[in-house]
């Protein structure tokens, strides 16, 4: 069988083969052999297989300011054995790994279908004169799909309509976030309002004897001394109105491992400091806007050694 799969959550590989005693599994990824698994089978020749974890060491989203697709090619083959080591029989599967996730509601061994629009909104927001990306799958891979600058209304993606708002922000600096989504593709999401950065700032401190052995001391020597200083800047911001349909964005990027904020032009790795988020809708909140805080992910003082 062929198939799009979603490496965080578990992917299961169930055969039988009657009269077998034992199954191997080989995993091969990106045409070379990574795994090879034995285990028993049990009175009916069944064997279950769990492949996701062990795929997902694979493959690496990462984002520098170009949309690149990437997947992983896994081919899980699974030979059957008797008693005497016999082959009895062999099953391949040819699957195509995403960094992405089903949930709970979705079943177990969650897919990509062919041709699929690889984010949960149709609508989405962007500044004026600004370039967008929506991804669909296209033959097993990721394909970035351009909005052009100029693009507002409805515009056809594949066989997918997508909605594009366009934003006049004329008092604050809107600020794009990419996230690797539930689909394990790039995905935008812009704050068009107020940010508000901080800091936090660790440190320890002790004591010290700066007394002389003539028992004099220098005003001018720290009695108190500040050792391992750290710190993590840290910024909140706003979306702006946006309707309804933008909640299962933010989920998704609540639940994302990867996050980056391109500010000014550069490209910065940041992480989602919010671990709640209520649900917005427009019966119950009128105007929907979205404060996230975000955390760059590094320490602000360079410490990498």
């Amino acid at each position: 069988m062929v198939a799009n799969i979603r490496l965080r959550s578990p992917y299961y590989i169930f055969k039988t083969e009657a009269g077998s005693k034992m199954a191997e599994l080989t995993l091969t990824i990106g045409g070379e052999l990574k795994y090879t698994l034995t285990k028993n089978t049990d009175s009916q020749g069944n064997v279950l297989f769990e492949i996701s974890e062990l795929s997902r060491d694979f493959i690496d989203v990462t984002f520098y300011g170009s949309y690149l697709p990437v997947t992983i090619q896994i081919v899980a083959q699974i030979k059957f054995y008797d008693e005497n080591d016999v082959l009895l029989n062999t099953f391949t599967d040819n699957l195509f790994g995403f960094d992405g996730f089903g949930e709970f509601k979705d079943g177990s061994n969650p897919i990509i279908s062919s041709g699929a629009l690889l984010q949960s909104n149709t609508e989405i927001y962007l500044p004026e004169n600004t370039q967008g990306r929506v991804a669909i799958e296209s033959s097993n891979d990721i394909s970035y799909n351009t909005i052009t600058p100029s693009a507002e209304g409805n515009v056809t993606i594949g066989t997918h309509t997508i909605k594009v708002n366009r934003v006049c922000e004329a008092k604050y600096n809107p600020m794009k976030v990419t996230f690797v989504n539930k689909f394990g593709v790039l995905q935008d999401v812009w704050f068009f309002k107020k940010t508000v950065e901080s800091i936090n700032i660790q440190k320890d401190k002790f004591k010290r004897n700066i007394l002389t052995s003539s028992g004099q001391y220098s005003v001018f020597k720290h009695s108190q001394t500040v050792l391992n200083t750290t710190a993590n800047e840290l910024f909140k911001s706003n979306t702006g109105f946006v309707n309804e349909s933008m909640n299962e964005v933010f989920k998704e990027l609540m639940l994302s491992e990867r996050v980056w904020a391109t500010i000014d032009g550069i490209v910065y790795p940041i992480a989602v400091n919010n671990s709640q988020l209520q649900y917005k809708t427009s019966l119950n909140d009128k105007l929907i806007n979205y404060t996230i805080e975000f955390e760059y992910a590094y320490d602000t003082i360079n410490s990498i050694r």
